[in-house]
């Protein structure tokens, strides 16, 4: 029996190894496979974000307007489409001069700051260690980059036709989509599950239509800022923060550099009143535009989705940072209302994060 004994506590670290090694090896290919997968699901949930906005401007101009659904799509995706071809007429010539001027004056401002940075022991460093990483031969850095631009380019207009497709038909007929998706559940739950569907689409729209609100807010303040600081490209400059606002925390950051390096062609003290602007800016984003957003959708922590931001560009890169804070919203609430009321029984989940926990002492 002791000998027994012996080999079997002798064998139990062996199998625990067994089991650790194990683990790692499932969580690496569940991993894997996700990140294999994800680029196709980010291209759908992107499509169903489109398909939820369109249905709902669609909705919104079917009840005012006494139409049918089908015509009101088609009256909706005209109008977005005429308005786009007005913006690209007439700001489309100027815009692309200043994106011209843009691209040839922030080497110049990356040069100039680079030679600032050499006046220093440790910048000097940095940049021999910048060019040591670029010692790769002319001809094959040319081919690479062409190969890799070639492959981005084709990537981006497949996704990009992909999600027009997917959310056209989405919101071409989204009763057959609902029902087909509420076959897959039991009878009994059939009823709860069209319920948690619609508050997620609802959401999402509510999220999506503020976003926009948000985005052009910070883009029209942004152009009359830099346009009163004397800040050329102007435009494109606001256009990019704009654009770089749908990603939240880090987009007003990588929009910033672009306007901070220019503001320094023209001195220290006026990229310093740029970064000025931009932080009031992004403060009136923050503390006025946002909790308004949020007060019809649902309150995401920062630092919830600074988390999520991370694990999706791990995930999928750039796309699945710009979906982050959308996906993070439809699973917010998917676990609020399948997990947290239907499993849990906590039906206080929505009267604000000061309100007292069931099943928890009141704190005095």
């Amino acid at each position: 029996m002791d000998v027994d004994d012996g080999r079997t506590a002798r064998a139990r670290p062996s199998s625990w190894a067994a089991v650790a090694i194990g683990t790692v090896a499932v969580i690496w290919l569940a991993f894997w496979v996700l990140k294999a997968v994800f680029d196709v699901v980010a291209l759908l949930f992107a499509g169903v974000l489109l398909a939820v906005f369109l249905h709902g401007i669609a909705g919104w101009l079917s009840r005012r307007a006494h139409l049918p659904a089908g015509w009101a799509l088609a009256v909706t995706v005209a109008a977005i489409v005429a308005v786009l071809g007005a913006g690209v007429w007439l700001i489309a010539p100027s815009l692309a001069a200043q994106v011209d001027e843009l691209s040839q004056r922030l080497p110049e401002a990356a040069r100039r700051v680079a030679d600032h940075i050499e006046r220093y022991a440790w910048g000097r460093r940095l940049v021999e260690r910048l060019s040591e990483a670029q010692g790769l031969p002319q001809a094959r850095q040319a081919l690479l980059g062409a190969t890799r631009l070639l492959s981005t380019t084709l990537g981006a207009l497949t996704g990009v036709i992909v999600v027009l497709f997917v959310g056209l038909f989405l919101a071409a007929e989204p009763a057959a989509y609902r029902r087909g998706l509420l076959r897959l559940v039991p009878i009994a739950r059939r009823a709860r599950a069209a319920t948690v569907l619609d508050d997620t689409g609802h959401i999402l729209r509510r999220w999506m239509l503020g976003k926009f609100c948000s985005m052009a807010a910070v883009g029209v303040l942004t152009w009359i800022g830099l346009s009163l600081l004397g800040i050329r490209l102007a435009l494109a400059l606001a256009l990019l923060a704009a654009t770089l606002t749908f990603i939240p925390y880090l987009g007003p950051v990588l929009a910033l550099l672009p306007a901070a390096l220019l503001g320094l062609l023209q001195g220290p003290a006026m990229a310093g009143y740029v970064i000025a602007l931009y932080l009031g800016i992004q403060l009136v984003e923050s503390y006025l535009l946002t909790p308004l957003i949020q007060r019809s959708t649902v309150a995401l922590p920062p630092g919830l989705i600074l988390a999520m931001q991370v694990l999706l560009g791990a995930l999928t890169g750039g796309l699945g940072v710009v979906l982050a804070t959308p996906l993070l919203a439809a699973l917010v609430v998917l676990v609020k209302r399948v997990y947290v009321e239907d499993v849990l029984g906590d039906a206080t989940v929505d009267q604000g994060e000061g309100a007292p926990l069931p099943g928890l002492p009141e704190q005095r």
